[in-house]
């Protein structure tokens, strides 16, 4: 488990990197028994992290999260814009800015990948631009 909230930087590292490693594991996997064309991994995060460390040398729950779409069919182009630690790039709360909205890459993803028409399932579906997700 990753803890975070108190002396983050000696175990972070390491925790960090069995995600991605685990990852290209199972990619890996997929293309040897030939499924990869036929799966597209999600992964997100629920919360972001404040940018400021706190007074236990961790960080608290911000906002901001991130959210990959992995697979041989994802486009591999990154969807937002990294917003910037300084001046306009934190919120009151020192909390990264958003720069896109999880419903639309929801609804992307519902449309391209699943071929459902998004607007049964996400309210107000029709006011989200569309990242093209997959290709």
């Amino acid at each position: 488990m990753l803890v975070t909230h108190d002396d983050q930087e000696p175990d972070f590292g390491r925790h960090l990197k069995l995600t991605p490693d685990s990852l290209q594991a199972f990619q890996r996997d997929l293309e040897a028994r030939g499924l990869a064309n036929r799966v597209l991994v999600h992964v997100w995060s629920e919360f972001g992290r404040r940018a400021e460390e706190n007074g236990s040398q961790g960080t608290d729950h911000g906002a901001g999260g991130v959210g990959l779409v992995i697979g041989s069919r994802a486009r591999g182009k990154m969807v937002g814009e990294f917003p910037g630690l300084g001046a306009g790039g934190l919120d009151a709360n020192g909390n990264l800015r958003s720069t896109s909205d999880f419903r639309a890459l929801y609804c992307s993803l519902l449309e391209q990948w699943l071929g459902t028409d998004a607007s049964g399932l996400i309210p107000n579906a029709g006011s989200f631009s569309r990242p093209q997700l997959v290709g």
